[in-house]
């Protein structure tokens, strides 16, 4: 597997946000425009848990979350994945970035909305000023679950059945509605078109029972 990145968002001078197939200490410094020392990550435990982030936590992993939020510049946000969804969200009104992992269970539980809600009122964003990206993640059409877990997401978002006649579920669409109705303008939702199941250059879960992740990243300038 080689090295791949992906850019989600990228509006120079003011925030760029990416995806890349490989853990971002073995790319290089001279490949980032940050410092892998200055790396804000979360372990993760696919919960609707969402944390701010200061300057005092610059280089640390932050226990038992799924979103971060910072209006730090310089200060990258990292979440790691390897099927579900990461989303990134930046406010370029009031110099706000946000990264979140949304699999199953924190995407049922809202966590895009909520992160979206935390923007708001911990930070005065307006939802429509809001853009978003979703990095490489499992497509509608290899997420199979069970009968319970499609009841849980909802009809609308089964997308079809597999052999075995299990749901297939768009685990993205979810993610967006979320977004929509939150107020942020469909206009400014970027969906990868990567299926992390279907291209062996990025790692997946469902395909390999890989320990690799994928990160995605978003930092403020």
């Amino acid at each position: 597997m080689g090295i791949n990145r992906t850019y989600l968002l990228d509006k120079k001078g003011y925030m760029s946000a990416f995806s890349t197939n490989v853990d971002c200490r073995f790319v290089g410094n001279s490949s980032l425009f940050f410092h892998p020392a200055d790396i804000v990550s979360c372990r993760q435990i696919h919960s609707d848990i969402i944390k701010i982030v200061d300057e005092s936590m610059r280089g640390t992993e932050i226990p038992d979350c799924d979103a971060l939020i910072t209006d730090v510049p310089n200060l990258p946000l990292l979440i790691r994945t390897a099927d579900c969804v990461p989303v990134v969200l930046f406010d370029e009104r009031r110099r706000v970035v946000a990264n979140i992992h949304s699999g199953r269970v924190g995407t049922q539980k809202q966590i895009v909305r909520k992160t979206v809600e935390m923007m708001r009122s911990q930070f005065g964003s307006s939802p429509s000023d809001i853009i978003a990206a979703m990095g490489p993640h499992i497509c509608g059409k290899c997420y199979e679950v069970d009968a319970a877990c499609a009841s849980e997401f909802g009809e609308k978002f089964v997308v079809g059945f597999s052999k075995d006649q299990k749901p297939l579920i768009d685990i993205a669409s979810a993610c967006k509605e979320q977004l929509e109705s939150s107020g942020v303008y469909s206009k400014n939702i970027f969906i990868s078109d990567i299926c992390t199941a279907e291209s062996s250059e990025w790692p997946s879960w469902r395909r390999d029972k890989c320990s690799e992740r994928l990160g995605t990243f978003i930092v403020l300038e």
